[in-house]
């Protein structure tokens, strides 16, 4: 039950125990040194050796964590040369190899993501392929214009030359008949 209020109308709080004092400081623990970070070298050199290893056959990797660390290290981000079809396909091993239960739920969806990925590229591959053909029709295109555009021009100039020359011959008619035309007035 709270303690009767003082004279002065005050609520007091019940009296807490102190906490206690541990006699003797616990020893802090040691930190664990952080892994050496990688560097593409060090990828390199061990996707190399563990693409050796499964190249030994399925008995190197029964469980598939050979292929686990392969595709993950395809797809880390200190590769510079990341692979996402083989990520994707070690994935896919991995997933083969391993027991059900043993497996990580994450992995579904760094599958499901590479899927994804796999699609886009095929999508911006495919777009390039469209684009550099639509650039190759465009410059057909043009060509053909411009060979059209010149076979015009040379047809136009050949007309032009036409032109002229009946020009000039109907101008040696005119002078021919204004000649006849004298030589009758002549002889009447």
């Amino acid at each position: 039950p709270p303690a009767p209020a003082p004279a002065g109308g005050a609520v007091r709080s019940p009296a807490v125990a102190p906490a206690p004092v541990a006699s003797a400081a616990a020893p802090l623990a040691e930190p664990t040194p952080a892994p050496a970070p990688l560097t593409p070298a060090k990828i390199a050199a061990r996707i190399a050796e563990l693409e050796a290893a499964r190249k030994k056959g399925s008995g190197a990797d029964p469980d598939g964590t050979l292929a686990l660390e392969l595709a993950l290290l395809y797809i880390h981000p200190d590769n510079p040369a990341t692979d996402h079809a083989k990520a994707l396909a070690t994935l896919r091993a991995y997933l083969a190899a391993s027991p059900p239960g043993s497996r990580n739920p994450l992995i579904g969806h760094i599958v499901g993501l590479l899927e994804d990925i796999e699609q886009l590229g095929r999508i911006a591959r495919d777009a390039r392929k469209r684009e550099k053909e639509a650039d190759a029709r465009a410059q057909a295109l043009e060509q053909s214009v411009a060979e059209d555009e010149a076979a015009a021009k040379k047809r136009e100039q050949d007309l032009q030359a036409q032109i002229q020359t009946l020009q000039q011959r109907i101008e040696q008619l005119q002078l021919l008949d204004l000649e006849m035309e004298k030589r009758r007035r002549s002889v009447k």
